[in-house]
């Protein structure tokens, strides 16, 4: 990060703020076009991994994998735009996860699930360890290649989610 220039840290604040809308809107909204679509239900599951009596094994690895892989860019900003790089990958997710599952609690937009609160720290894991993998090959240039990919990827789901409206 230290050869990143303060413009290329404002457009990955800028990237970075963006991927939270839109996992704000995936998380709690549940990519719901108006308010009156959103499930209104509360509950709470403390068992880690456990599902309600559905057996269904392939939709539990989807739900663990899904989980993770919404996380990875959280766990990598954090870590590259945080002072202390591991605690603030892993920590931000952990604190990001939790404010999310006491939203869906205290607003009853969904179930709080202790799973989603490990497997969205996992998936800060994973993105914290691909930062440093990254720093270590790209000689300081990490922070402007994940937030130009980013930006990309951004840009095609509102191009996606804009069509989906459309056609709709």
């Amino acid at each position: 990060m230290e050869k990143e220039s303060k413009k290329g840290k404002v457009f990955a604040y800028v990237v970075m703020g963006i991927y939270l809308l839109f996992l704000c809107w995936l998380i709690l909204f549940k990519i719901a076009d108006i308010l009156d679509k959103i499930p209104s239900r509360r509950s709470i599951n403390l068992v880690p991994f456990y599902y309600g009596g559905f057996n269904g094994s392939q939709f539990q690895l989807f739900d663990i994998l899904y989980n993770m892989l919404v996380f990875v860019p959280a766990g990598f900003y954090f870590a590259a735009l945080g002072k202390k790089k591991i605690i603030s990958g892993i920590g931000g997710c952990f604190i990001l996860s939790l404010s999310f599952e006491v939203l869906q609690w205290v607003f009853a937009i969904g179930s709080s699930d202790i799973t989603d609160l490990i497997t969205n720290t996992a998936g800060g894991v994973v993105g914290t360890v691909i930062y440093f993998l990254l720093r270590k090959i790209s000689r300081g240039h990490e922070v402007k290649i994940v937030s130009i990919m980013g930006a990309i990827i951004e840009v095609g789901l509102i191009g996606l989610l804009v069509l989906l409206f459309v056609s709709n």
